[in-house]
């Protein structure tokens, strides 16, 4: 709607527009009528249609999905989402033969040993020499020291003593690549390394 005064007409039917309605004429203020723009009243009818088109398709046909079917369609799409990655990138078996595979594989050295830097490091020291945690590089073990061993305390961490479980941050091959990590210091007696603690375990063949 188009307002004008009597000081500030507007020119009645203006190019076809500013039709004046008829009485509405207060206080010296006259109200013309205008059409709303096409593209305007196009959205306004589209949402009517839509909204019926989907109370329909909703209750009544069946062609538009509740909350439930999506939410079961999502859980599809990542269910097969989740298969294709475990195809690509599968697990290994945790045991001493699979360890010690990984651990003869330079790039998984390599891996393990970005991951120490970034979060073991701080407790065992940069070169697995043992600061507040005991040293990597001997051949004395607190929780044990063969490759499941260690695996698995790398998987549980050991509470008591402050070190904190890695199995919700690492996957199966990370810790893995950590363990290989460590059987790749052992023997190498880094400046400054910290007295045996644990028992003696004597590396396997």
């Amino acid at each position: 709607m188009t307002m004008s005064t009597e000081n500030n007409p507007v020119p009645e039917n203006a190019e076809g527009q500013d039709v004046l309605i008829a009485d509405h004429r207060y206080d010296g203020i006259r109200e013309y009528d205008n059409p709303m723009p096409f593209w305007w009243s196009a959205i306004f009818w589209a949402t009517i249609v839509f909204s019926l088109v989907y109370y329909v398709g909703f209750f009544f046909m069946d062609f538009v999905d509740d909350y439930q079917d999506d939410l079961n369609q999502s859980m599809s799409d990542l269910e097969a989402v989740r298969a294709a990655w475990e195809k690509e990138h599968p697990q290994i078996t945790i045991d001493e033969a699979s360890l010690a595979a990984v651990a003869d594989d330079p790039s998984k050295v390599e891996e393990g040993k970005a991951l120490f830097v970034a979060q073991c490091a701080a407790c065992h020291g940069p070169e697995g020499q043992g600061l507040i945690g005991p040293n990597m590089t001997d051949q004395y073990w607190i929780h044990g020291g063969t490759n499941v061993d260690i695996y698995n305390t790398i998987t549980n961490g050991v509470l008591d003593k402050g070190m904190p479980p890695w199995e919700a941050v690492y996957t199966v091959d990370q810790r893995a690549s950590l363990v290989a990590f460590i059987r790749s210091i052992q023997g190498t007696n880094p400046a400054g390394a910290k007295e045996p603690q644990g028992d003696l375990v004597e590396p396997t063949s």
